[in-house]
């Protein structure tokens, strides 16, 4: 498969492009070329996998596994560093007149593509998933903030189809029940009150925890205080919520969801 993988490439190269094993990289990009080479030179003598700081925004957590990783790492005498390079998708070398695409971090890519071949496809990857697991494991009882330290796109709420729907369908899931207590004074093209509320999905799918707050339009209406606090509460805890999953590991999670008509 990969044979054939690198002749279709080959079929579809211009003639300034070349096949490597940090993927279809510009000729005339002499300084990625010399680092490739130089990482198959090194990499007879030390294995070391690379970690590369991808390009854009990165969770405060995004290294949380790095301890769990150089321990893994270190059991196959594989050695771990940080790229001092930056990474950019989009980088060019020229000038006004003539400019070609530019590879960056040849060097760390290559050292951990040997590693990939030396230990099987996808050995980086995997590695890097193990030991993130690893690290949730190790802390299983302490919340994860809800969607921050979760899963990309992990849902909880079952009635919701899509992610970023899920507090929309929530919300709307609760006015469907609610009553207004007898007396309310409702507004007038403005929000009758504004519920604050966090609570704690664990991993069994209960919930525990649950804070709210409600400030009122009308401050009249603080009387029924009480009464629209029971029905959040009552919804909430029969909502048949989804635990979070962080690295494939069920957690217990803090979420926060603002309730307003």
């Amino acid at each position: 498969m990969q044979i054939l993988l690198a002749r279709s490439q080959e079929k579809n190269l211009d003639k300034n492009s070349t096949s490597t094993i940090v993927g279809i990289i510009d000729i005339r990009d002499s300084n990625c070329l010399s680092e490739i080479e130089r990482a198959k030179m090194d990499f007879k003598f030390q294995e070391i996998f690379y970690y590369i700081e991808p390009e854009g925004y990165l969770d405060s957590d995004s290294k949380r596994h790095h301890p769990y990783l150089k321990e893994l790492l270190k059991e196959k005498q594989i050695g771990f560093s940080y790229s001092n390079e930056t990474e950019f998708s989009l980088f060019k070398i020229g000038n006004e007149r003539e400019s070609y695409p530019a590879v960056t971090n040849c060097y760390s890519k290559a050292s951990n593509e040997l590693l990939n071949l030396k230990y099987g496809h996808n050995f980086t990857k995997q590695i890097e998933r193990t030991a993130d697991s690893l690290y949730v494991i190790s802390r299983i009882e302490i919340p994860f903030q809800y969607p921050n330290g979760v899963d990309n796109y992990c849902m909880i709420y079952p009635n919701a189809t899509e992610f970023l729907e899920q507090k929309a369908q929530i919300i709307k899931d609760f006015f469907t029940i609610f009553k207004f207590p007898n007396g309310f004074l409702k507004s007038i093209n403005q929000r009758d009150f504004f519920a604050k509320t966090n609570f704690l999905i664990k991993r069994d799918s209960k919930v525990s925890d649950i804070n709210i707050e409600i400030k009122f339009t009308n401050f009249e209406n603080k009387k029924f205080t009480d009464s629209i606090v029971n029905q959040l509460k009552n919804f909430i805890e029969n909502a048949n919520w989804k635990p979070a999953i962080s690295s494939g590991v069920l957690v217990n999670s803090k979420f926060e969801i603002n309730f307003y008509n």
